[in-house]
């Protein structure tokens, strides 16, 4: 077996990204609500504030989802 056979088969069966993607949307879910509870002080727009905490529980039950993946080997 070459070492590049050996590389190719130590790969990972799915990308960085399943790894990280929860914890960038629970961190730009998080930043996106304190913006939107500042904005909805000085002008009274509730959106961002929805936005943001949406995008934290997405990105929480996306971890959960994950790591259930990961344990099934899917």
């Amino acid at each position: 077996m070459s070492e590049r056979e050996r590389k190719t088969k130590t790969k990972w069966k799915y990308g960085p990204l399943r790894l990280a993607m929860p914890w960038i949307a629970i961190v730009v879910g998080i930043v996106l609500g304190i913006r939107g509870l500042i904005e909805h002080l000085a002008t009274g727009n509730p959106l961002f504030i929805a936005v943001g905490f949406g995008l934290t529980a997405l990105g929480v039950i996306m971890f959960f989802i994950y790591r259930w993946m990961a344990k099934r080997g899917l």
